[in-house]
């Protein structure tokens, strides 16, 4: 018999942590503290896992990393989520970068179709200095990001086909950062 980690404690946390995946999508480079995020299974941490329970219910797919049997199994019995390829699927959870355009972009008629990106790093404040300008930013944003060589590059591809691509939710511990896919991003 498989254990199981809980859920979100009550609607009120779920709510919670939806506001703040609103709040780091609309203020993008701004780190979001979740105060009430749900207990992670192994492997996960607890922004991860909020992220995911909030966002994925029985109508969305999910890809999570081979070996994630834990979170695989968490997930699914707690959202009813259907698992998928990265390529297929509509929120990604990942530990590493993946390169952007592997991921569903979503269409011209349809750019809600576009896959959220959610990556679980070791740090929010590491990396290197980023430029961020666009929706959400007065003028203009400076933030150390944990950005992988190649990903500014995807990101740039991505901002042409607009308003198709993919958002990404980083998450650390209890905290997230947003980069929706309208932002543009230049190192400094």
């Amino acid at each position: 018999m498989k254990y199981f980690a809980p859920g979100f404690a009550s609607p009120t946390d779920a709510q919670g942590c939806f506001r703040g995946i609103l709040q780091a999508l609309s203020t993008p480079g701004v780190v979001v503290p979740f105060t009430r995020p749900v207990g992670p299974p192994p492997g996960l941490s607890a922004a991860a896992a909020s992220v995911l329970l909030t966002l994925t219910d029985s109508s969305v797919s999910a890809s999570l990393p081979e070996g994630d049997d834990a979170a695989r199994d968490w997930l699914v019995f707690h959202a009813g989520v259907r698992l998928a390829a990265p390529d297929a699927a509509d929120f990604v959870l990942a530990r590493d970068h993946l390169d952007l355009r592997q991921l569903r972009q979503g269409t011209d008629d349809a750019p809600e179709d576009g896959a959220t990106l959610v990556l679980d790093v070791a740090s929010l404040e590491a990396g290197r200095l980023y430029r961020l300008t666009g929706p959400g930013i007065e003028t203009e944003r400076r933030v150390m990001l944990p950005l992988a060589d190649g990903f500014v590059t995807a990101w740039r591809q991505q901002a042409q086909t607009a308003p198709r691509g993919v958002d990404v939710i980083f998450c650390h511990e209890a905290r997230i950062l947003g980069l929706p896919r309208s932002l543009k991003i230049e190192e400094i």
